[in-house]
């Protein structure tokens, strides 16, 4: 598998597990939505065709964020209704270029960043895939990007 496999896979996918390290040295797993899938961030299709950016949205506020300050290892979990699995491990950070968050941003995730995307609470995250595993037809494909 390479990277355009990967991509071609997750931008399928409407929601990703994203897993980081805790304060406590714990691993800890949850779900983001995913903006590549274009039934997700329609208004993105055009900004990520041809970008192999992995971008993911979340509130500042949130523990993910200090978490992520504090150790930027961390993976990302996709599947589909067969079950097919990819996991990347890698590194994940902060975008703080704010032509970046003003290419992302709609008016309609208000909702969750009241403040609007210079309000404080409106964060990028870019997850960069060092190694993966993919699971298809109860086998494994290890290898690396």
């Amino acid at each position: 598998m390479n990277k355009t496999d990967a991509l071609a896979f997750l931008d399928k996918q409407a929601v990703l597990m994203l897993g980081t390290i805790g304060d406590d040295g714990a691993p800890q797993m949850r779900a983001v939505i995913n903006i590549r899938n274009g039934g997700i961030a329609p208004h993105l299709v055009g900004f990520f065709k041809g970008d192999d950016r992995i971008l993911i949205i979340t509130n500042t506020s949130s523990d993910k964020i200090g978490q992520i300050r504090a150790e930027d290892k961390a993976s990302l979990y996709a599947y589909d209704q067969q079950f097919h699995g990819l996991l990347l491990m890698g590194r994940v950070r902060e975008v703080l270029d704010a032509s970046v968050k003003d290419a992302l941003w709609d008016d309609s995730w208000v909702m969750y960043y009241p403040d609007g995307k210079d309000g404080g609470d409106f964060s990028v995250l870019v997850f960069e895939p060092e190694s993966y595993k993919s699971y298809a037809n109860f086998s494994v494909e290890k290898g690396s990007f």
